[in-house]
Parts: C-alpha cells; sequence; structure tokens
C-alpha cells in the first residue's frame, strides 16, 4: 500500500514538472497590429500573428466591433469565409492565415477589431486579442507659425505661437526648439461654423545657448498624419556702435531668417502683443 502511494505521488509530481517547465505546448503570443489611423478610401493591411507551438491551427476569426467578417480554416475548401458587413470588402486574394486586406475603407470602418486564434483538438486553446482604427481624412494645409522677432541673444526670451489647420477631429500641436519639445504657454481650441476645430498653442522659452535657433511646428493627428512649418532664427550678435551712435531697430517680417514651409510669420514685438491680446478675447 506505501509501495502505490509513493508511486502515485512520483506520477502526480512528474506531472506538476511537466506543467511548470513547459512540457506541455500551446496557443500563445497572440499579436494583432492595426493601424492606429488611415484615410478614406485607403487599402489596409489587419495583421494576427501568433504562436501554436507546434499544435495545428483550427480556425482564426475576424471581427469589427461584435460582428464577425472574416474567417480562416486551413482543413475546410476553400480556407477562407466572408460574412457580409456594410462597408466591409475584403480582398481575399491577399488575406489568409495571418492576415486579412480591406479595400477601399470609409469612415464607418473606424472602430475596435479582434483576432481570435484557436488550436485544433485536443486541446483547442484559444486566444483573442483587440486593437482600434480610426478613419480620418488626412490634415490640409500647415500650423501657422508666428514669432516676435526673427532674432535672439542669450538670455532672451523666444516667444510665439502655432496654429493647427482646421479638422475634425482637432489636430495635436508641438513645438520643437532645436529639437526638443517645449512645453507650451497656453492652449486655445475653439470650433469653426464648419464644425472644424482649430489648436493653438504659445511658445514662451528662454534663450540659454548662443547659435541659431530653429523652431518646429507639428501638426498632427494619432501620431500619423502630420503636416509642419518651420524657420531658423539667427543668433543677434552685439554689433559695433555707428557714427551717430544709434543701433538699428532689426527689421523683421516674412522670410526674415531661413525658413521652409508656409504659414509662418515673424513681427515686431507690438504686433505680436496686440494679435495674442485678440486671439485671447476672441477665443472666449
Amino acid at each position: 500500500m506505501e509501495h502505490q502511494r509513493n508511486t502515485a505521488r512520483c506520477c502526480l509530481l512528474v506531472t506538476i514538472l511537466l506543467i511548470t517547465t513547459g512540457g506541455v505546448h500551446g496557443l500563445r503570443d497572440v499579436e494583432l497590429k492595426v493601424p492606429a489611423a488611415v484615410s478614406p478610401g485607403d487599402t489596409v493591411t489587419l495583421i494576427c500573428r501568433y504562436d501554436l507551438e507546434g499544435e495545428p491551427l483550427y480556425t482564426v476569426k475576424w471581427y469589427k466591433g461584435r460582428e464577425e467578417f472574416y474567417r480562416y480554416i486551413p482543413k475546410e475548401h476553400p480556407h477562407t469565409l466572408v460574412f457580409p458587413l456594410p462597408a466591409v470588402n475584403v480582398d481575399m486574394s491577399k488575406s489568409g492565415a495571418d492576415k486579412v486586406v480591406l479595400m477601399g475603407v470609409s469612415t464607418e470602418l473606424a472602430g475596435k477589431y479582434r483576432c481570435e486564434v484557436s488550436a485544433d483538438a485536443p486541446n483547442f486553446h484559444t486566444q483573442v486579442v483587440s486593437a482600434h482604427m480610426q478613419v480620418v481624412d488626412k490634415l490640409v494645409g500647415d500650423p501657422e507659425l508666428i514669432l516676435e522677432k526673427s532674432r535672439y541673444a542669450v538670455g532672451d526670451t523666444l516667444r510665439g505661437n502655432c496654429t493647427s489647420p482646421p479638422h475634425i477631429p482637432p489636430a495635436n500641436v508641438t513645438v520643437l526648439l532645436n529639437g526638443r519639445k517645449v512645453q507650451p504657454s497656453f492652449l486655445y481650441r475653439w470650433k469653426q461654423e464648419d464644425g472644424k476645430s482649430i489648436t493653438r498653442i504659445g511658445l514662451e522659452s528662454k534663450v540659454t545657448h548662443a547659435g541659431k535657433l530653429h523652431v518646429l511646428c507639428i501638426a498632427d493627428l494619432y501620431n500619423v498624419f502630420k503636416t509642419q512649418s518651420e524657420v531658423t532664427l539667427e543668433e543677434d550678435r552685439p554689433r559695433l556702435a555707428s557714427v551717430l551712435g544709434t543701433r538699428q531697430s532689426t527689421s523683421v517680417g516674412v522670410g526674415s531668417g531661413s525658413s521652409s514651409g508656409r504659414g509662418i510669420f515673424v513681427m515686431e514685438s507690438w504686433q505680436f502683443i496686440l494679435l495674442s491680446v485678440s486671439t485671447l478675447f476672441f477665443s472666449r
């Protein structure tokens, strides 16, 4: 009797060791890759990766929301099956066991997608993963970058603002100074009569290093669609006094310094202050 008990304990121990040390294999590492954002009319590839660890594949099912629209079954012929779903147009020739290709996507296809992978007998392990995709129009036009002056010296404060093109949904706006992100001094957002929103952020940063200043303003949607405006400002170095003992004020305007992109303006200080005050007044 004692011998039988010892044998049973040994068998149980071996079983536990097999499970904990990977002796039993199965489906794992299921991963869904979906673009964060696409434009209407695009062709989109959704990828579902998985590791069966030697088990046979039973089926891969694809869902938009709660509705199944595509299924891959390797044991059946044909291997693929498409379920009618409004606005869903599957490219059967390019879809397969680990991906599905959608042609001519519309705004209706924005939302949550799921991939359900199932291993075959004897275990029938199943895993489900999900991801979201947005369908939006691309940004039209570059952001408008306005700076107070065209030259700056160490110790000066760089002031300006950047305004995004109008869009639904509103674009995010980021300003980089010599490659580094600058924390906005203010953020306004308002909606036009056509429903499109505009975002404006303020720039106020102390100049701590000598040399040229490179200012880059980026408007983006979901970190996928981007437009930008940039300008390079010269260093305001001390100059020799003229015979009259006066120093000419810097003449500024569009085209001052080295710049690229559209919507870049450099204005006199009084003009910039007037614009900032009017912006604050009308945005309320």
